[in-house]
């Protein structure tokens, strides 16, 4: 069959131009397993779903599995990726006795705190009839039957001993706490301790490759330096957006804390301090949760706030912001402060530190949350990295504050992601555009990235600063040079960013006449 179509029509269907948005984020946790656990140590595990599959892969009563199932309470969205590892070798595990005495008088409560407040109280219901070493096997039935706790417990004759599941020396900053008396009974406690040999954590990023993890949660018994040689590199590289942020948590004394704060100088480690208490009643930190616990809590707000439209109502305070109840790169810039941490059990007011005492832990680099005025709730202090200097050792504020870094990464990675996407097959020339074919000069290069300072001081974003002058400023600062012989366009900027409103100071004059 002949057939006569003329004039031939053919319409390609081309996609639309989009602006690209930063890519999701990624949550990688570094703990101990057990060997119950299925995983395989020193491997990658990614995508952990919230569905508790971690008791089975590292062990319900491990420090991984601990980990995971605080940060799926905050944040039941973000990608989560772990890397378990085996206790060493030669690890001891930490341990601490409560000790019951007496003959009771009379029937009472004694509350019982081992390890976290929140999860493992136990109620240990005394009557006249009780020993010491009946009181403490309640006890310790109490903790063997809780299925998650990280620690065992036996009993002779009215000691308790604690053992962590794990060995090393993590375990030794866990905390117990009573709470509630009996007549006739006394408790004593003590610090857990004797913990020692932590795993070795040499190449334990190796199996990373280039994935971007935003944020890494470690505890801090292994140490700070293997994470800031993992991300250190990452903040700035070639041809990819790789950098992120690890966070740890030690229970310690003012001094020590800000000790191990001014021995670092990176933005790509924030360090949570607890104060350390020993009251006849409590032993270990003051807010009685496993630092673990603390650093993973944090970190799976961090990424649940940065997620893109995820519902972060519960962790965002105040008025006139209805547009911050959902995560995305916009909340890089909104305070970390007063942000609620719901998980956590409000400390006695008596313990911690003063204002003057968080003033110099976060100058030394190290972030302190701790109860709201009204003593009901826990909150997140400012939360600071411990960068401080420049290369030369200038005092450099650019990346004091983890907003800081959250803004300045949001709004480079915007700019890579939409630049690639712009430029993806383009001709350079220093001579006139041509309609319709792909070709830039510094004009049309200098147009994009002015267009990406815009979008990214706009609503969606609030990274950078909006108003005229602020453009102005930008682009009187923007220099844009290119080489048609290496095909390079080299593009310079001084970026003004948002930044938090962090102090309000006023006089108050008083006046009799109006």
């Amino acid at each position: 069959m002949t057939t006569i179509s003329r004039p031939q029509v053919s319409i390609s269907i081309v996609p639309a131009k989009t602006t690209i948005s930063n890519k999701p984020q990624r949550l990688l946790f570094v703990g101990q397993k057990l060997a119950a656990g299925t995983a395989t140590a020193g491997a990658l595990i990614k995508n952990i779903q919230n569905d508790n599959s971690w008791d089975t892969l590292f062990g319900s009563k491990s420090m991984l599995a601990g980990m995971l199932r605080a940060a799926r309470k905050e944040n039941g969205v973000t990608f989560f990726d772990a890397i378990a590892l085996d206790d060493a070798g030669a690890a001891v595990k930490a341990t601490a006795t409560i000790t019951f005495a007496g003959t009771p008088t009379a029937a009472g409560t004694i509350n019982v705190s081992v390890v976290s407040e929140k999860d493992y109280t136990f109620k240990i219901a005394i009557t006249t009839a009780d020993t010491a070493t009946t009181i403490a096997d309640k006890l310790v039935t109490a903790v063997t039957a809780s299925t998650n706790i990280p620690v065992a417990a036996s009993n002779v004759a009215g000691v308790v001993t604690l053992t962590a599941e794990n060995g090393g020396t993590e375990a030794n900053s866990f905390t117990s706490k009573i709470d509630g008396s009996v007549a006739g009974v006394t408790v004593t406690t003590t610090l857990f301790s004797g913990g020692a040999t932590d795993p070795v954590t040499t190449n334990v990023f190796n199996v990373i490759g280039n994935i971007r993890e935003q944020s890494t949660v470690s505890p801090f018994a292994y140490g700070v330096t293997y994470l800031k040689d993992f991300l250190d590199p990452r903040f700035n590289v070639t041809n990819n957006v790789l950098d992120g942020v690890a966070v740890v948590t030690a229970t310690d004394n003012l001094t020590n804390l800000e000790t191990i704060g001014n021995a670092h100088n990176s933005q790509s480690l924030v360090i949570i301090g607890d104060a350390l208490v020993s009251t006849d009643l409590q032993k270990g930190s003051s807010f009685v949760e496993a630092d673990y616990i603390k650093s993973s809590m944090f970190a799976a707000i961090r990424a649940l706030r940065l997620t893109e439209d995820a519902d972060i109502s519960r962790y965002v305070i105040g008025s006139g912001g209805a547009l911050d109840a959902f995560g995305g790169a916009a909340l890089s810039s909104l305070p970390y402060f007063n942000t609620p941490l719901p998980n956590m059990v409000v400390t006695d007011s008596s313990l911690g530190f003063t204002d003057s005492q968080i003033s110099q832990l976060n100058d030394s680099g190290v972030t302190v949350f701790g109860n709201n005025v009204a003593d009901n709730a826990v909150i997140l202090g400012e939360v600071v990295t411990t960068y401080k200097t420049d290369n030369a050792g200038n005092p450099d504020v650019s990346f004091k504050y983890l907003n800081y870094v959250d803004t300045s990464s949001n709004a480079r990675e915007f700019m890579f992601n939409n630049a690639k996407s712009d430029f993806a097959q383009s001709r350079l020339t220093n001579g006139d555009l041509i309609p319709f074919r792909n070709i830039n000069n510094v004009e049309s290069i200098s147009a994009k990235f002015v267009g990406y300072y815009t979008t990214l001081s706009g609503q969606e974003y609030v990274l950078t600063q909006a108003g005229e002058a602020a453009l102005a400023f930008y682009k009187t600062n923007l220099s844009v040079t290119v080489d048609l012989a290496t095909g390079k366009a080299k593009v310079l900027q001084s970026v003004p960013i948002v930044t938090q409103l962090r102090n309000i100071v006023s006089t108050f004059q008083l006046e009799f006449d109006i």
